[in-house]
């Protein structure tokens, strides 16, 4: 991380270079400065490595990393003065001046100073003895796999050594015994406890026993109120505003609602007996075979949900299965599993130190997984620390497991690691979207500008950290792109120790938080209450706000939410941490932006979506360095100041699609690259051919007033590849100009559409269409089935209104991915044979009416993934009867129903009354590799 510390230092001397007109002797010393930073660079790749073993290493890399701080501390503040000197009124110009001659002198002589610590902190490598410690040796990759669009998955495939356990614990839960009982999954962190655990939850047996399933994860930092309503949502339909509820009446609805049923309901990651004891009363003991599973690390918890059962403990991989799992990892990208022999004795030693621990094996696997050299193989084992060698009985010892997991953290390039770090600061089980991770990361100068574009490069890291087994995929795009991210547990603590070493980031959770000094990130959670326990940080760079006590639907704005910012607060902000490159607040309640914002001039990112924002200074006009602005989902927001214009390092601004009042120009906003909503009359008042890096767009209003001028500015977008367009008030008008949008991909409209073009006049290269309230009808999918690059087809709500639908012989030919969602007047489907030939994934999503899957369903070989949910139990009852009658497999799934032929699998969900519908979890694509719906991973 000093690397990382380095480098951005850096660039840094590099831009000050080009903006202060220095004297000669005084850039020479700069430059001299640079060069002694680049070699010091090549050290540290290294010495970043060696720190964790030898102290003196530590103290050396600190050092470097402190006095790195303190020249980027110096270089933001003198921009902050120059700009303030500029700001002054013609009055005070001739003092300005003189003040702007102080400043250059004064960093000046400031940057000398700090020439001077860095050549001591150099020379000290002799003091240190540690001279030539991994000198002349480069060990940190500086390339990247260019695999952008190619997302990895997040796959379940690689399992081993669980089969007994599934089997017994199987047994266990479909045992005859009608008495309740909560059955525990017990081990340390890492043993694979929620992979056994999510086994068992999918097991073909589990599902035709227990008619009502739920999976909730309650983790350290539960809220009881959370839970029980993830469970009822799972488990009921009820009409009732669960929001609005108190705790005791969810435990009370979900009491009744079980009490009825034969339930299994999964609580993973338990902490503690008190999460157990304020959930326990919800599950009523009837006598009628309802378990309860809970995964935990602590055995007393589990004796305490249920003393008369046995807590199943999880045991370590053998040696046998051990080996087993780290060639699935290690040679993953060889043609078969085999190695020479020298690579198979060092390998059986690294599996060895890992104890049997799966997660430890998988890393490490995942580690080597891209070296094959003899040498770095050994590398890697004389790197790991004797402190793995001990007896096995010390296992449990989380540290073991922390510095198993740091040796591929030491062996990321300095990029990775200072991303990786950047994770620690999500909330615990937190699903990250990965659009907003990669505007972070951009904000906070982890994406380097290199005339590649930020957002790809930042998609390649991530890409590259799942590679590496450090992340995992919570959510894919049905383009196989990963929309949402996680950090395992155990990886999310390595994160937030390194982060700590490292002063990168500090989390203030708890009240009891006491965050340092030189702390550069803090993560600031709803637990804690900032407001009463602010601290003065001169060296801070990110402040992010998580709300982590309800999910973001859930947020209200009321007068007394004790989680609101005031005016106050945001004043202390601006006082107190001026050099603030980010700062987000997304859901917690904030009605005012002051103008005192103005004054943070290094801001890139100010996010503030769903706030209950009513009022935005026009002093962010200032903001010259602002990268992102998101003041989405906030219906009070009246106006928005006509200063967006000078913001001209923008890059992504999200707003509500209101008219608001006033004008607003956008149009200088050259390297805007997403641009979302945006009313239609603010739209016209610019001239978008300007917006030249535009990329994603979206527009709401009344398009029918100028529909040839608005297609025509449209279509002025050479860049644009997604494009959202909401019509208010009017129709669609026709919008065959479109066609010449040749980079476009993703069309989403809603509104009502009279009269489609032909497919000639679609965008040629359009891959993905979705449509909402367009009311089409036959004649209209006659044109979307001769779309020739279209590969994914979304009808919404009140897309199409008429009763049958027929897709005709060659009709959509490239087409992958189809969904209905809520078409309330479709009754018939028919498929032609020779129709969506290609068709992988099919969803039908809360079509009441529809009364059977066309016949031609079953002729269709590409097929994978069949997706029913909120659908009646007599549509899932014919399509079970039409299989048996056809001789597929008997259904296995009684309260739903899976319905197995050839290569595919059919998934189904009702409530087994027949009265009413829920949705279920998870799509079930087969052989395709599954994503897990217990982890919440599917696709969409």
């Amino acid at each position: 991380m000093a690397e990382a510390a380095v480098s951005f230092l850096l660039e840094k001397l590099a831009d000050i270079l080009e903006e202060i007109d220095f004297q000669t002797n005084v850039r020479d010393e700069v430059v001299r400065l640079q060069d002694e930073l680049m070699r010091m660079r090549c050290f540290l790749r290294d010495a970043d490595a060696k720190q964790d073993d030898d102290e003196r290493v530590r103290n050396w890399v600190s050092d470097i990393r402190n006095v790195a701080y303190d020249a980027e501390d110096l270089i933001d503040t003198f921009i902050l003065r120059i700009d303030s000197s500029k700001k002054n009124n013609s009055i005070k110009r001739y003092t300005s001046i003189f003040k702007d001659w102080k400043h250059r002198s004064n960093i000046a002589n400031e940057l000398m100073d700090i020439q001077r610590r860095i050549l001591d902190i150099s020379e000290s490598r002799d003091k240190y003895g540690i001279k030539n410690i991994g000198e002349g040796i480069s060990t940190a990759r500086e390339r990247l796999r260019k695999q952008r669009r190619s997302s990895p998955r997040s796959e379940e495939k690689d399992i081993v050594g669980l089969d007994d356990d599934i089997a017994k614990l199987v047994t266990q839960l479909v045992q005859t015994e009608d008495q309740w009982h909560a059955i525990s999954i017990v081990g340390m962190g890492g043993i694979g406890k929620t992979t056994l655990a999510k086994k068992v939850y999918n097991h073909g047996d589990i599902q035709a026993q227990f008619p009502t399933r739920a999976w909730v994860y309650v983790s350290q930092e539960f809220s009881t109120r959370d839970v029980l309503q993830a469970i009822i949502k799972q488990v009921v339909t009820t009409g009732r505003n669960l929001e609005k509820l108190r705790e005791e009446e969810l435990e009370e609805v979900l009491y009744e609602h079980l009490r009825k049923k034969r339930y299994l309901v999964v609580l993973d990651d338990v902490w503690s007996i008190e999460a157990w004891n304020s959930l326990s009363e919800a599950f009523p003991d009837r006598s009628n075979g309802s378990r309860v599973m809970l995964t935990t690390r602590n055995r007393s918890i589990a004796l305490k949900a249920d003393a008369r059962s046995d807590p199943y403990d999880l045991h370590f991989l053998s040696e046998e299965n051990g080996w087993m799992l780290f060639c699935k990892k290690a040679f993953i990208a060889s043609a078969d599993s085999h190695c020479s022999p020298q690579l198979e004795e060092i390998g059986e030693k690294i599996v060895e130190k890992c104890a049997g621990l799966p997660l430890a094996i998988i890393v490490m696997g995942g580690l080597l997984s891209t070296k094959r050299n003899l040498g770095e193989w050994k590398r890697v084992l004389s790197n790991m620390s004797p402190f793995f060698a001990q007896d096995t009985n010390r296992v449990s010892d989380t540290k073991m497991v922390s510095d198993i997991l740091a040796l591929s953290y030491n062996d990321f390039p300095y990029y990775l690691k200072s991303c990786f770090l950047h994770l620690g600061q999500f909330p615990e089980d937190y699903p990250i979207p990965t659009h907003k991770l990669f505007r972070l990361w951009i904000a906070e100068s982890l994406i380097p500008q290199q005339g590649e574009r930020m957002e790809d490069v930042a998609e390649d890291y991530l890409n590259e950290l799942i590679e590496r087994n450090m992340v995992q995929v919570a959510k894919l795009s049905v383009n196989e792109r990963v929309k949402q991210c996680r950090l395992h547990d155990l990886l999310r603590d390595l994160s937030i120790s390194k982060a700590k070493g490292e002063s990168f980031h500090e989390i203030q959770g708890s009240q009891n938080t006491h965050p340092s000094a030189r702390c550069r990130r803090h993560a600031i959670y709803s637990t804690f209450n900032w407001r009463q326990c602010k601290h003065p940080n001169s060296h801070i760079r990110s402040l992010l706000f998580f709300r982590v006590d309800h999910h973001k639907s859930q947020v209200n704005y009321y007068r007394n939410d004790p989680y609101k910012i005031e005016g106050c607060d945001l004043d202390y902000i601006g006082k107190n941490f001026k050099l603030l490159r980010v700062l987000e607040l997304e859901g917690i309640p904030c009605t005012t932006i002051p103008n005192i914002i103005g004054l943070l001039i290094h801001l890139k990112y100010l996010g503030l979506k769903e706030t209950n924002l009513q009022e935005l200074s026009s002093t962010i006009g200032s903001l010259r360095n602002l990268q992102t602005l998101d003041v989405a989902a906030n219906l009070h927001l009246e106006t928005i100041p006509n200063v967006i214009w000078k913001l001209t390092k923008l890059r992504h601004l999200y707003m509500c699609g209101h008219k608001y009042g006033g004008p607003l120009r956008i149009d200088t906003l050259h390297h805007l690259q997403a641009l979302s909503e945006i009313n239609v009359e603010k739209w016209m008042q610019n001239n978008p051919s300007r917006l030249t890096s535009l990329r994603k767009l979206g527009i709401r209003g009344n398009f029918s007033l100028k529909a040839i001028e608005i297609f025509n500015s449209i279509v002025a977008l050479v860049q644009l590849q997604s494009l959202y367009l909401r019509t208010e008030d009017a129709d669609f008008p026709s919008f065959t100009q479109l066609s010449a949008l040749q980079n476009l991909v993703k069309l989403h409209m809603r509104g009502k559409i009279r009269n489609l073009p032909s497919s000639q006049e679609f965008p040629p290269n359009l891959s993905q269409l979705t449509l909402e309230h367009t009311h089409l009808k036959q004649a209209s999918v006659g044109i979307l089935e001769k779309l020739p690059k279209l590969l994914i087809l979304r009808l919404k709500a009140r897309s199409y209104d008429a009763e049958k639908m027929a897709m005709s012989v060659s009709g959509f030919p490239q087409l992958e991915f189809l969904e209905f969602h809520c078409l309330e007047s479709l009754e018939e489907l028919n498929l032609e044979e020779g129709a969506v030939l290609r068709l992988r994934s099919f969803r039908i999503i809360n079509c009441g009416n529809l009364k059977m899957l066309p016949e031609g369903t079953r002729s269709l070989s590409a097929l994978r993934e069949l997706d029913i949910e909120e659908m009646p139990k007599s549509f899932v009852d014919r399509i079970c009867k039409e299989g048996i009658e056809k001789g597929s497999k008997p259904p296995s799934e009684i309260g739903g129903c899976t319905l197995s032929g050839g290569d595919m699998l059919f998934k189904f969900a009702t409530r087994p009354d027949g009265s009413r519908r829920y949705p279920v979890s998870s799509s079930v694509p087969v052989p395709v590799p599954l994503l897990d719906s217990s982890k919440g991973q599917r696709y969409v």
